[in-house]
């Protein structure tokens, strides 16, 4: 072979042998890049340490409280389904259970509910922390937090039983709390929502700070009630407007209402009624048969019911017609502030005042809700403002006008989470006894009503070393 022949054909396979080389260099450059592409699915907590992070987690912790009020199956459900608003037209035991005030420590439902408002709470908590470090301002913002964490321990005290843990995780450390009877609760809530009110009065006082502010106002007062203030809890309230609402809202692409979804859609949930097809049930108002304006339904509780049957296929559905898919529930509201007005005057023996009070709120009322199910034009919202309610007469003695009262409020305000709370302090502040206060009687799906005033905490919590079972299941 020529010289030549071989020397190229030589400095081909070296160039060849040094193209390969390249070639692969090439391609592990390449399969590196592609695995250490950034994972959009992790999270790093630089990546959140910004004032766009700190109001990324103010939106999260707001979602959080949407899902522990309307926007999920929450306390408001169970605490209302364990009295008199709402009947389980449900083929869940668990449902059921709680309907018929007996009530598992290891309800599978409950314990979501649970986990829901611990939730809010840790994830304000969690909110608050960047705030404070990265966007300092609007200080109403950072109140706003406090607001939500008080909110939540509201909640736990006012739903659950008496030895709540309030645990913290806000930082990535789980920092277990003891059991807390629920006025040590009430009193941790009271402190986060002077805070809160601390805040959002300083600096500019802009609309959002001024609805920031009425909303914890109103939150305050509703705690010193739970606690028997009742003075200071009306003096806290007093320049609340009656208009003004703190309001869950809802969309086709971010939740539905859920005191539409598990009644209207799901048939899960029944109005309740003060009777169904064993009798008459022993303290319960009469809320689908009183055709009282300020809870309008469709369907009745016994007989054969223009709704039809509830998802068990036996139990006569009646549904709401405050909520459509997409309407807010008022979380807190001005007409909270009125009612809380109203009851220190019962608790100073005011009784034609009360009277009085309640009498603005019938001649004047409210917008309680926006109901898009309703008017000439489907999907248009209509406020719903409960006319034609005739004057109250001045109850005789403290005990009648005690009755008037919350069964006044019980109106007002259903399916918003206060009607537990209430029978607890008929029980706890008013000296009279549970079965004087609570459902009793034949449970319409057989046996009798059990004696349970309040929902326990799950045993999942012991994996909180201090924490074994509730201290009582006192009112």
């Amino acid at each position: 072979m020529h010289r030549y022949s071989r020397l190229v054909r030589g400095g081909a396979a070296v160039v060849a042998t040094a193209g390969l080389a390249v070639l692969a260099s090439c391609v592990g450059n390449v399969k590196d890049a592609l695995l250490s592409a950034p994972d959009p699915d992790i999270i790093n907590p630089s990546d959140v340490q910004s004032p766009e992070g700190a109001e990324a987690l103010r939106i999260g912790a707001l979602s959080r409280l949407r899902t522990m009020t309307a926007g999920g199956e929450s306390a408001w459900f169970y605490g209302g389904l364990l009295v008199d608003e709402w009947k389980s037209s449900d083929t869940f035991l668990e449902r059921n259970a709680v309907d018929s005030r007996s009530v598992p420590d290891n309800n599978a439902n409950v314990v979501t509910a649970l986990r829901d408002v611990y939730r809010a709470r840790n994830s304000a908590r969690e909110a608050l922390n960047d705030l404070v470090a990265f966007k300092p301002s609007p200080a109403a913002n950072i109140g706003q937090m406090y607001l939500v964490m008080g909110l939540a321990e509201t909640f736990l005290a006012e739903n659950f039983c008496n030895g709540t843990p309030l645990s913290d995780a806000s930082t990535g450390v789980v920092v277990y709390g003891p059991p807390l009877t629920n006025a040590e609760v009430f009193a941790v809530a009271l402190s986060h929502l002077d805070s809160a009110l601390t805040l959002a009065t300083t600096g500019t006082q802009d609309a959002n700070a001024i609805a920031i502010k009425n909303a914890i106002l109103v939150a305050r007062g509703r705690v010193l009630v739970d606690l028997g203030r009742f003075s200071d809890a009306a003096a806290a309230v007093a320049s609340v407007p009656t208009s003004f609402r703190l309001d869950g809202t809802y969309s086709l692409v971010s939740g539905s209402n859920q005191i539409w979804s598990l009644g209207t859609s799901a048939k899960r949930y029944t109005v309740g009624d003060s009777f169904d097809v064993t009798g008459v049930i022993k303290n319960s108002l009469p809320f689908a048969s009183a055709n009282d304006p300020r809870v309008p339904v469709r369907g009745t509780s016994t007989g054969t019911s223009p709704a039809g049957k509830g998802f068990d296929g036996a139990t006569n559905l009646v549904i709401q017609l405050l909520y459509g898919r997409v309407d807010p529930t008022a979380i807190v509201s001005g007409l909270d502030a009125r009612l809380i007005e109203a009851e220190a005057k019962l608790s100073a023996n005011d009784l034609a005042g009360m009277t009085a009070a309640l009498n603005a709120l019938r001649a004047s009322p409210p917008t309680i809700s926006t109901f898009s199910g309703t008017g000439s034009t489907p999907g248009v919202s209509v406020p719903v403002v409960p006319t034609g309610l005739a004057p109250l007469a001045t109850p005789a003695t403290k005990d009648a006008a005690i009755s008037l009262y919350f069964r006044e409020k019980a109106f007002w305000t259903f399916g918003r989470g206060q009607r537990l709370s209430d029978l607890r302090r008929e029980v706890r502040q008013y000296g009279r006894s549970q079965d004087q206060v609570f459902p009793t009687g034949t449970f319409h799906k057989g046996g009798p009503y059990g004696t349970d005033v309040n929902l326990p905490i799950h045993p999942d919590e012991q994996n909180n070393t201090q924490f074994t079972a509730c201290l009582d299941r006192n009112a």
